[in-house]
């Protein structure tokens, strides 16, 4: 039982480490993606406001829309292929 606990624990909080480095980089991917859009197809482009209103609600709010979710992915994807250049990029 003590061990199941433990490990529960562990895992707990890995993934609350692991986290806010997820949110930093998919928050960047977020900005980014828009700043590109605002390029290519500035009528498709969301206004500063709406960005910056967006990114100020908690990561499990955020994580409720399927393209934060899918920037999320990409994140996971860019720490498994460099993990320590991904915790410098985003500590």
């Amino acid at each position: 039982m003590n061990r199941v606990l433990l490990l529960f624990i562990s895992i707990s909080l890995i993934s609350c480490g692991r986290s806010p480095q997820l949110e930093r980089c998919a928050d960047s991917m977020f900005i980014l993606t828009n700043e590109l859009m605002a390029q290519r197809l500035p009528g498709e482009a969301q206004p500063e406001a709406a960005i910056k209103e967006f990114l100020s609600q908690s990561y499990n709010i955020k994580k409720d829309y399927d393209y934060y979710n899918a920037l999320i992915k990409i994140c996971e994807n860019e720490e498994s292929r460099n993990p320590e250049k991904f915790k410098e990029d985003y500590k």
